[in-house]
């Protein structure tokens, strides 16, 4: 019995990992002419993501796109976005660092960067959540009391 109470904590913990684990959306600013985690007139920075993550962009003046440059796994395109609040998601799934453009008022350099109106995403391994800490722990614990 006390063996299933313990299996079951562990589920219990399990479960908290997985909603602990999700993915994130991440708001991305285009105006006049840049992309920026900030709004118009803040610092410009472009934004630190996990695998699995997901950017909006959204549009808050001008006309502009959301391209990625040419020879990168991941690989996307708004079209052209005109009309403000208008909003493009991409869910990135490789690890690296990812240039993209708007085609109107930038260019892609040819070598995975980009030039004029352009940014990043850098997209890493999420971090272990405290509750897949956790619930490692109690199989440890598991382990050891079978003993």
């Amino acid at each position: 019995m006390k063996r299933l109470a313990l299996l079951s904590g562990v589920a219990a913990l399990f479960g908290l990992a997985a909603v602990n684990a999700s993915a994130d959306t991440i708001l991305v600013h285009i105006f006049n002419f840049d992309f920026s985690l900030n709004p118009l007139g803040e610092p410009i920075e472009d934004p630190i993501i996990s695998v699995g993550d997901t950017i909006r962009w959204i549009l808050d003046e001008g006309r502009h796109t959301v391209t990625s440059v040419m020879g990168i796994p991941e690989v996307f395109d708004s079209g052209d976005m005109q009309k403000i609040g208008e909003t493009f998601e991409h869910t990135f799934t490789n690890v690296g660092t990812w240039w993209y453009y708007c085609d109107f008022h930038g260019f892609d350099n040819g070598d995975g960067t980009a030039s004029g109106m352009a940014g990043t995403v850098t997209v890493g391994v999420p971090e272990p959540s405290t509750f897949a800490a956790l619930a490692v722990g109690g199989l440890l614990l598991l382990k050891r009391r079978k003993k």
